[in-house]
């Protein structure tokens, strides 16, 4: 396992050789932010006043990213991503004071010496979450620095936001709304693996929660405390951000996939979100034999788990109850079982060389039919199944037909 220190170090050397060409270099943002704070930092960013042209010379083939003179250059060292960018102002202490938040502020020097124009290291030990200088000047600069600030409050744990900097988000709603979708995405997504009822506790606090989440304007606050609700059980219950995010959007139902969409999320996850949210009422009701078995085949268990989880959530807050709601799982657990042990599924390959029939809707009823069948425990063994599949093209249906229990 990689030290507390790995991407630090890596850092540390480039800005070395940096220096050794006559060049400021330094450690800078949150790698200096999660040493002090003895987290493990994946990568870290590298300033510098070398010109891009330079930094390309030294690395040469290494990626960039944007454009200059916000261009980022990115170098492989030790096994860690490096980020390395030309200062953003005049010098260090200029190109700190414009970053996002005070803690983010921090630069260390390549014999370890930490530079703190900004009171970074004062915030970390009060524990304090606030905009570097002018918050107006930071948020003009870059209007999603008030989402990132409540970002920042649920991933780091204990830390609370200061006053003044949430005043001055209310001032800036209007901005937060028109930015890009995927880049507010990206902070929904960060803020899932943390501490996501503080993440929306921010967000309203700064009156900018309606622009986040637009279907939350207007409701009344009975409605919006019983989402908080649901969203602090769900991330007490679990640490699944699929199960925490369809916790969130479970009640904008078919909008839903919209709203993933335009958040650029990875596809795999909107996917599995979206298949919750419309999937929660059969968590909720029951569903029948054939609905359970229908999305154990196209989801799978860990998904069927995942979904009964939701449900569960939801019954703490509404009807039905959870008393209900483990009735209704209690029930439905055999049928998962039996389809889980069942083995390898017939395919419709298969169904079409037993019974003679041609691709089509046919196939697909017979081998649903046959899914119900093993589900009840009609059917209990691949070899059942192809005789049930052969008798199931003669005309029969789960319905007219029961193979025999063995015995």
């Amino acid at each position: 396992m990689r030290s507390l220190q790995e991407a630090i170090l890596a850092a540390l050397s480039l800005s070395s050789m940096l220096v050794s060409r006559g060049h400021e270099a330094a450690v800078v943002g949150g790698a200096v932010r999660d040493l002090l704070l003895s987290r493990r930092a994946p990568e870290a960013d590298l300033a510098t006043s070398a010109p891009m042209e330079e930094i390309l010379d030294i690395w040469p083939g290494s990626p960039v990213l944007g454009r200059p003179p916000a261009a980022t250059v990115i170098v492989l060292s030790r096994g860690c991503r490096i980020d390395v960018s030309t200062f953003q102002g005049k010098d260090l202490e200029e190109d700190l004071g414009r970053r996002d938040l005070t803690i983010n502020a921090m630069a260390m020097v390549p014999d370890g010496t930490i530079v703190d124009p900004w009171g970074g290291r004062s915030d970390l030990a009060g524990r304090l979450l606030r905009f570097t200088g002018d918050p107006v000047e930071r948020l003009i600069a870059d209007p999603l620095r008030a989402v990132r600030l409540a970002r920042f409050a649920s991933e780091l744990h204990g830390f609370r936001v200061d006053q003044g900097s949430l005043k001055i988000c209310r001032g800036f709603a209007s901005r937060v709304a028109a930015m890009p979708l995927p880049r507010i995405g990206r902070e929904v997504l960060h803020a899932l693996e943390g501490d996501l009822p503080a993440f929306l506790e921010t967000l309203e606090q700064g009156g900018i929660l309606d622009p986040i989440l637009p279907r939350l304007k207007g409701l009344s606050s009975s409605l919006r405390d019983t989402l908080f609700s649901r969203v602090r059980n769900a991330c007490a219950l679990t640490a699944d951000p699929a199960v925490r995010a369809a916790t969130l959007l479970a009640d904008e139902g078919t909008t839903a996939t919209g709203t993933l969409s335009a958040w650029n999320w990875p596809k795999s996850l909107s996917r599995e979100i979206s298949a919750l949210v419309d999937n929660l009422t059969v968590a909720l009701d029951g569903g029948d034999v054939r609905t359970w078995a229908r999305l154990f085949r196209s989801r799978g268990a860990d998904w069927i788990g995942k979904l009964s989880l939701l449900g569960f959530i939801y019954s703490l807050n509404s009807e039905p109850d959870t008393g209900i709601w483990a009735q209704r799982r209690v029930g439905s657990i055999p049928f998962i079982i039996r389809l889980q042990s069942f083995g390898k599924r017939i395919t419709g390959e298969e169904v079409m060389a037993l019974t003679g029939l041609e691709s089509g809707p046919e196939i697909g009823r017979i081998m649903e039919d046959l899914d119900e069948a093993v589900a009840l425990g009609e059917i209990r063994s691949r070899e059942d199944a192809l005789k049930w599949v052969s008798s199931a093209g003669g005309g029969h249906s789960r319905k007219s037909f029961s193979f025999p229990n063995p015995g």
